[in-house]
């Protein structure tokens, strides 16, 4: 099945929208390390560090905040920085506000350290690490978050899939077949900011590539897009049959 690129993106957003319906601390550079060879003493050491930062930073004391927001921007460069992040926005009962900005600050990361070629770029070991983290849950039960998390995915999936992310989207549309209403959800978010993201890539290596990925997308959420429809309709018509009974009884 061959799709063209404007016409797979637009039909797969659309079935998926309609599925829808949304200054450096002395010693932390000890305390985080590398992930290679960093003691689990350490690195507990540096997310409790980075935690406890990231709550003054979402003070609405200045003499708090700003003080936070400077460790937290010399961190940036830190091995291992991204990695206690990705820990702590997917630590669901961490306040709202911390995993909120732990969200924001993996999202400028990527536009700063993620291409190989940035200066102080993050180590491809982590970045292993951090993909596997990122596809391995689709549990966030604050919407908000949720679509956060969806537009940070696709800001490395347009850096690195399909090459070095080959697993992402099969990773994705086997949580879209999930049981869990709320992991299908989630999975559907991602997905349709992966595709829209992919999508706006302009290379022709990278179109070809796109135009493969929705060969093999489109008809998946079609399908999917047809059975939920279905399901719709049967309900609708189980209710009016209902009430037309609850009338006339």
């Amino acid at each position: 099945m061959r799709v063209r690129i404007g016409l797979g993106y637009r039909n797969i957003s659309t079935c998926i929208g309609r599925l829808l319906l949304e200054h450096r601390l002395p010693g932390f550079i000890n305390c985080v390390g590398s992930l290679r060879g960093c003691g689990s003493m350490d690195m507990n050491a540096a997310g409790t560090l980075v935690l406890e930062t990231l709550h003054q930073a979402s003070s609405q004391d200045t003499e708090v905040l700003k003080p936070a927001e400077q460790r937290l921007k010399q961190w940036e460069t830190e091995p291992g920085f991204y990695s206690i992040l990705l820990n702590i926005f997917s630590n669901h009962s961490i306040d709202i506000n911390v995993r909120w900005l732990a969200v924001l600050y993996f999202k400028n990361g990527i536009d700063r350290y993620w291409r190989k070629s940035a200066p102080n770029a993050i180590s491809e070991e982590e970045k292993c690490s951090l993909r596997q983290g990122l596809a391995s849950s689709f549990t966030e039960p604050v919407s908000q978050v949720a679509t956060q998390i969806a537009v940070l995915i696709s800001k490395v999936a347009r850096l690195d899939c399909p090459r070095e992310w080959p697993d992402l989207v099969p990773c994705l549309l086997t949580a879209v077949k999930s049981d869990s209403a709320l992991v299908q959800h989630r999975a559907l978010l991602v997905l349709h900011h992966v595709v829209k993201t992919l999508s706006s890539k302009r290379l022709a290596g990278d179109r070809r590539l796109f135009q493969e990925l929705t060969a093999g997308v489109f008809a998946f959420v079609l399908n999917l897009w047809n059975t939920h429809y279905k399901s719709f309709l049967d309900q609708v018509c189980h209710n009016n049959h209902t009430y037309y009974l609850t009338i006339f009884i």
